[in-house]
């Protein structure tokens, strides 16, 4: 069994070598390396049959390894006297002649046990052959029957196709193109620990699977993030980690956040149901509305007590459980509070401020989510999050806060009692005008009935500071509620 694991760092090593050009010993270490691939070769014995002609075949495409960015070192049991006279042997009397990569000594085969190739019956090592990254993680490992040399271009083939990062199949070659792993995921298909058993659904950042954990055995919803987008695709996986930690019966736990073949993925709690947006197109009853309302509410105030935002709440990030429970989903444009809110966030930026035209180009339009970077050293902005549900402070390129949740929560609300969207302009440009000049509060509140039109003005403020925080707006809920259960049962 092999000492050294391939997805693991090398093990160090440092040994006396000599090489054709330079017959003065010199240590080499692992380390000498960094930076680098290393290509490490063990044969077993100077002066044998078969070890100079796989050494030799290797010194002629030292350039081509050279051109990879790849050293490479042979190693064995003999002593540096004896690879000095070897290298200086003619090739018709036996010897190496001027080979292109230094031969290192392991008299005692401490290295070889190390990487798992030392043979204690005839004290040499077999023939052991390992790429180790520029990191000096070891990629590749082979070993051959002592009677068999290795072949300098399969090599070469396997550098080339792990240093393209993908995927390539059997008898790949530097002409083939590699799998896409994102085209190619379908029912049945095996990633990592978790087989794929149905698409949910795909979004702006990635794709939502329903999959079968192999090692847990329960069902997730995993959501595998685009690789095009990769500076997204960063924060996204950082923020669901700043999610991982909340635990909450009305948010969907993340469970992991990994990469497997070169894809990232979140694996969630997989909740069947059906999203809000869906019940509310159905037709939400009251009560129902109440309730959702209030879990909702609950769920968003643990997460601001953890100091983790939202970011993007809209009716499609809530699903609907069989059970009639509401989770909030999909913390991909979550982030860790960092900053408290003041009333600068909306004063002295009153200029409307709009994207690119190509930006709003999505298939679900102004509810689908989006993220424009326009930052500068001087002014860091951007506007993350769905345009029909985002607050004034996010239409205008600051970070969302909690407060910015309880607005998108506000304009949730509205939806929920009505029945309708909250703001129904279709043009981007038009709702981010709105968004940024207009109070919509009292406004929207005279669609509602009585008990949420004194809720709803504070909730949806122009200025974020006079909005109520999260906890707030949950214990209003509450006792809505409760009058509602109350008259409900008087009635009855």
């Amino acid at each position: 069994m092999l000492g050294a694991k391939v997805g693991e760092t090398a093990p160090a090593f440092a040994l006396n070598c000599v090489s054709a050009r330079d017959p003065d010993p010199w240590l080499v270490r692992l380390s000498d390396y960094s930076g680098r691939w290393l290509t490490l070769m063990f044969y077993p014995r100077d002066f044998t049959f078969v070890c100079p002609t796989e050494l030799t075949a290797f010194s002629a495409r030292q350039a081509d390894f050279g051109k990879r960015n790849c050293e490479l070192v042979a190693v064995s049991v003999d002593s540096i006297a004896l690879h000095q006279e070897w290298l200086s042997t003619a090739p018709a009397d036996g010897g190496l002649g001027p080979l292109q990569f230094p031969l290192a000594s392991d008299p005692d085969g401490a290295t070889a046990r190390a990487y798992g190739v030392w043979v204690d019956e005839k004290e040499v090592s077999t023939r052991g052959l390992f790429i180790i990254d520029p990191n000096g993680v070891l990629q590749y490992a082979v070993v051959h029957n002592l009677n068999v040399g290795r072949n300098p271009d399969e090599v070469l083939r396997v550098l080339d196709a792990l240093q393209t990062g993908g995927l390539c199949p059997a008898s790949w070659t530097s002409a083939a193109g590699t799998i896409d792993p994102e085209r190619a995921l379908r029912q049945g298909t095996i990633l990592g620990h978790y087989r794929i058993r149905a698409k949910l659904g795909s979004g702006t950042f990635g794709t939502v699977f329903a999959a079968w954990d192999l090692r847990l055995e329960r069902m997730v919803a995993l959501k595998i993030l685009k690789r095009s987008i990769r500076e997204s695709r960063e924060a996204a996986l950082t923020e669901a980690r700043a999610a991982a930690k909340l635990n909450h019966p009305h948010v969907c736990t993340v469970y992991a956040v990994e990469e497997e073949d070169g894809l990232p993925m979140i694996a969630m709690e997989f909740v069947d149901g059906q999203p809000l947006s869906r019940t509310i197109a159905e037709g939400l009853r009251r009560d129902s509305a109440l309730r959702f309302a209030s879990q909702i509410a609950s769920g968003l105030a643990a997460a601001h007590a953890q100091g983790v935002i939202h970011g993007d709440l809209k009716p499609a990030n809530v699903i609907v459980s069989e059970q009639g429970i509401a989770k909030i989903l999909d913390f991909g444009l979550a982030i860790s509070q960092r900053t408290s809110v003041s009333s600068d966030m909306s004063v002295g930026e009153r200029q409307v401020s709009t994207a690119p035209p190509d930006v709003w180009q999505t298939a679900d339009g102004v509810e689908a989510t989006v993220e424009y970077s326009g930052s500068s050293p001087e002014k860091p902005t951007g506007i993350r999050g769905s345009l029909a549900y985002m607050s004034p402070e996010q239409a205008r390129g600051l970070p969302a806060t909690s407060v910015s949740d309880v607005f998108s929560f506000g304009l949730t609300l509205v939806e929920m009692l009505t029945g309708a969207r909250a703001l129904r302009e279709e043009s981007p440009v038009k709702l981010l005008v709105r968004l940024q000049t207009e109070d919509l509060g009292s406004e929207l509140a005279n669609q509602v009935d009585e008990p949420f039109r004194e809720l709803l003005p504070a909730m949806l403020a122009q200025d974020p500071v006079q909005r109520p925080p999260m906890t707030e707006v949950a214990g209003r809920l509450a006792s809505i509620q409760a009058l509602w259960d109350s008259r409900q049962t008087t009635q009855f």
